[in-house]
């Protein structure tokens, strides 16, 4: 456009000298904070000066920070500002929105992100949301109270930009051909999520347990949270008796003049249906820590592991020797959401038990199989339909820190309550 230009020579020299400052910034967050700088070295930092861009933004593999803006700063402000864009990464912000309105969902975003760096940083920038009320809670909560009380608007606001838009540049603006950012994709919010966990285990293991906000927010996302030992020992006294069955004499036992019928070695065929369709991309880690808890809740099961969105995307086996591949496990799809395909796929052979892992926003037939049927839902989200056991995953992104309600079930249109063990109890 006519009038736009590159950045001058003083602008450059302030562009070099900006960016030295924040590469030494990312070494003194490595010696005070090495967690968040841990994270914070899997980006790159590049200083800009472009009108496009006033404050700073990250597209999830660069933080770009306006130079004028962050020259401003104190010191302390800097190292928070380049914390922040990295806990908008590992928090998968940028796929979490699902058509919020914008502007209460940065804020929402940028409440939660700044609870946490308070704690981390022990500091906090006179200009930006931080609310007591808001310590511990996912964006999802956050933004339903921004929702529900639209005259809490406390003093501050968004310290970067939430959604860059490099499109747009009006005549006379300054245009840093630096600032180059790249398209944020699911793939990439679920890469982060990977990171952030495999960053804490390499940070144990170096220096011991994180803090205890940090240790609880990355456990949400290594633990199973239902209690699959409890729950699968139902279907497996239903489904594998463990009689002796009158087979050919054990041979074990022939040299002692002993005829003892052999014992058949029987396993639960699990079926597990994991929605990967675009509403459950954020919670995708969450699922497949309730996969990782059915591995290990008994020695006798073997998983058939079956990903859908309007389609099937992808079909694994898994048994509990398989638990390492969990590590490098690729989810595939992000379209629709119908789980129908998966019962036609599993009609000609049923396994013992379906669990489906999803947010229950799903298409699904009317009428049940001749199985079991789990939906294992995220936190105060139901069924698709009334047919079927339903089980709510505590500490699911939904329900984030608040703890405050109990797991429950939905099992032939009656709820079940699990007690603080795991128990299944009528109400």
């Amino acid at each position: 456009m006519i009038g736009q230009r590159g950045p001058d020579a003083a602008e450059q020299v302030l562009k070099h000298q900006i960016q030295r400052q924040c590469e030494a910034d990312r070494a003194v967050l490595m010696s005070a904070q090495p967690f968040t700088a841990r994270l914070l070295m899997q980006l790159s930092v590049v200083a800009v000066v472009d009108d496009r861009l006033p404050t700073a933004g990250t597209d999830g593999d660069t933080i770009f920070v306006n130079a004028e803006f962050m020259t401003r700063r104190s010191d302390a402000d800097r190292r928070f500002i380049l914390a922040h864009e990295v806990w908008h990464c590992a928090l998968g912000h940028h796929a979490r929105q699902f058509g919020r309105h914008p502007h209460d969902w940065n804020r929402a975003c940028d409440y939660e992100v700044n609870g946490i760096l308070r704690d981390e940083l022990q500091h906090c920038p006179d200009d930006a949301l931080y609310h007591r009320r808001y310590l511990g809670l996912s964006a999802e909560l956050i933004y339903a109270d921004l929702r529900q009380y639209p005259h809490r608007r406390e003093r501050g606001h968004v310290l970067d930009e939430h959604a860059i838009n490099v499109a747009f540049a009006a005549s006379g603006s300054v245009i840093d051909p630096d600032f180059s950012p790249q398209p944020v994709t699911p793939e990439s919010a679920r890469a982060w999520q990977q990171r952030l966990v495999a960053t804490a285990q390499q940070h144990q293991r170096q220096q011991g347990q994180l803090p205890g906000h940090l240790h609880a927010l990355v456990e949400r996302l290594r633990q199973p949270q239902v209690p699959w030992q409890k729950v699968l020992a139902n279907h497996i006294q239903r489904n594998l008796t463990g009689n002796r069955q009158w087979l050919q004499p054990s041979r074990r036992h022939l040299h002692r003049g002993l005829y003892l019928p052999s014992q058949r070695s029987q396993t639960l065929s699990v079926a597990v249906a994991i929605d990967t369709s675009g509403s459950c991309q954020q919670v995708l880690p969450y699922f497949l820590s309730e996969l990782s808890g059915m591995l290990g809740a008994c020695d006798r099961v073997a998983l058939d592991v079956i990903e859908f969105d309007s389609r099937i995307t992808q079909r694994r086996t898994l048994n509990e020797g398989q638990l390492h591949e969990l590590n490098h496990w690729q989810c595939q799809g992000g379209g629709g959401s119908d789980i129908c395909p998966v019962f036609d796929m599993l009609a000609n052979s049923p396994p013992n038990v379906l669990v489906a892992l999803t947010d229950g926003l799903i298409k699904a037939p009317q009428h049940s199989p001749n199985y079991p049927v789990i939906w294992c839902l995220t936190a105060n989200h139901r069924a698709p339909v009334l047919w079927g056991e339903a089980l709510s995953m505590e500490g699911s992104p939904v329900s984030a820190l608040a703890g405050s309600h109990r797991n429950t079930t939905l099992s032939n249109g009656r709820y079940v309550d699990l007690d603080a063990s795991g128990d299944m109890r009528r109400v």
